[in-house]
């Protein structure tokens, strides 16, 4: 099954309204726009996906792809029997689809049926760990794919010792840094400099304002500039004097704040601990802060703790929150109160199709390995990106806090709830391990009290 099943699905779904009259290499960094939406959102009211239901929008786009669409009728389902043939074909895709429904506005939802899923996403994560949905590289195709060379304007942006850095260079040097881990998650032919040949893509991430005598030379498609915006104070909206370790304490400042005020600091992680915590909550608000907005726009710095967003506060405590239910389950295992969690194979997992469980599973953890490639697509643009990755990991903190408010997970010990309880743990597992890997892409990492 494809790392990216989402991808896949959408090749399915086109191919049964066209047909495809060139290579299938050109279709596989297409976007189809208002043409397939996948939602995270609203699921029971506007269905798993939706889908343009008139001809002539699938006419005016098909006619731009060089597509053939295998129907002329004004509605591409134009009655039942249209979509029940459309069930029936789902049946060999990668997931099939249990309903079609006609919406308002011209379109139809599509749901799917939803166990394949749950045990596809389950399995996966829990089997890959932090490798979940990364490309697998294949030796034969490897040397026919275009490379790469990112680089990164040492002249402009030399590595300074921590108080002395400027914000404006520190988030270029981390934008660099976040668009190696997204290539090597994505699996992207990476060159050095020295091994470029006359087809590799060169990036190179700058400032931007950096010197026109140190800037790209524009008139080479093959070379691009990914530019990173400045950093500004937010109400005269200046260019910030703050450096990034005066930043950086400032935001862990905030951070302690809010953890002794709203959560409360937990004795377990006083001392060297609570120290090295608050570091790398610090470190983590800065680089929520910087990479919130696109790169290229400018970020604001955040003064008295107020943000324009939730922020990496939310974000960890729910990580803590996640490590804390995983650690207390352990800890009633080892008491007796709990048998120790079955495989995964001898799972209920039928008890995961209510719609908070499906909405986790589906609108986020199936679509991680596709949000990953999303941030990418615009690459050769000098475009990536990252602040798509936040508002996944923003939106995913907020999605499980919802779970964790109306599900109760560690339920009483009853034959009866047994079942929900194990197919919960491995949810809550699955949520960890996709979070953290996330968490990591933009170098943050998780934490275990809060």
């Amino acid at each position: 099954m494809s790392q990216n099943p989402l991808t896949e699905l959408t090749h399915q779904l086109i191919d049964y309204f066209a047909i495809y009259p060139e290579h299938e290499d050109a279709r596989r960094m297409q976007r189809y726009g208002e043409l397939i939406r996948y939602h995270n959102e609203n699921l029971i009211e506007f269905g798993d996906l939706s889908i343009a239901a008139s001809y002539i929008n699938w006419h005016c786009f098909s006619q731009k792809q060089g597509l053939q669409l295998r129907m002329q009728s004004e509605q591409m389902l134009p009655d039942d029997e249209s979509r029940e043939d459309l069930l029936e074909q789902s049946k060999k895709w990668i997931f099939p689809l249990q309903n079609v429904t006609k919406l308002r506005k011209e379109r139809y939802a599509l749901r799917f049926y939803r166990p394949p899923i749950i045990a596809h996403v389950l399995n996966s994560i829990l089997k890959h760990g932090e490798n979940y949905g990364q490309h697998k590289k294949l030796e034969k195709s490897a040397a026919l794919m275009p490379t790469l060379c990112l680089t990164l304007h040492e002249q402009f942006l030399d590595p300074e010792v921590g108080n002395t850095k400027e914000l404006h260079k520190f988030r270029a040097r981390q934008l660099y840094l976040i668009v190696c881990r997204l290539l090597a998650y994505a699996n992207w032919r990476l060159v050095e400099p020295q091994d470029q040949t006359p087809e590799t893509l060169l990036v190179s991430v700058e400032c931007n304002n950096l010197p026109r005598r140190f800037a790209t030379d524009q008139m080479d498609k093959k070379n691009v500039r990914m530019v990173c915006g400045p950093v500004l104070e937010p109400t005269k909206k200046t260019a910030t004097m703050l450096t990034s370790g005066s930043y950086m304490a400032l935001r862990s400042n905030d951070m302690l704040l809010i953890a002794m005020h709203r959560h409360g600091v937990r004795d377990c992680v006083k001392g060297t601990d609570f120290e090295s915590l608050m570091q790398r909550l610090g470190h983590a608000a800065v680089i929520v802060d910087l990479f919130e907005v696109r790169h290229g726009s400018g970020a604001t710095v955040v003064r008295n703790g107020l943000g324009s967003s939730k922020g990496a506060n939310y974000i960890l405590y729910n990580s803590a929150r996640l490590e804390t239910l995983l650690r207390t389950f352990g800890a009633q295992v080892d008491a007796g109160v709990y048998e120790p969690l079955p495989p995964l194979e001898k799972i209920d997992l039928s008890v995961l199709e209510d719609e908070l469980d499906w909405q986790l599973i589906y609108g986020y953890l199936l679509t991680f390995p596709e949000l990953v490639e999303s941030t990418l697509v615009q690459l050769d643009q000098g475009l990536c990106a990252v602040h798509l990755l936040v508002r996944y990991i923003v939106d995913l903190a907020s999605l499980f806090s919802r779970y964790y408010r109306n599900k109760q997970i560690l339920v009483q010990q009853r034959s009866n709830l047994m079942p929900v309880l194990y197919a919960r743990i491995y949810l809550v597992k699955a949520v960890r391990e996709v979070l953290n890997a996330a968490l990591a892409l933009l170098g943050i990492q998780p934490v275990d009290y809060m």
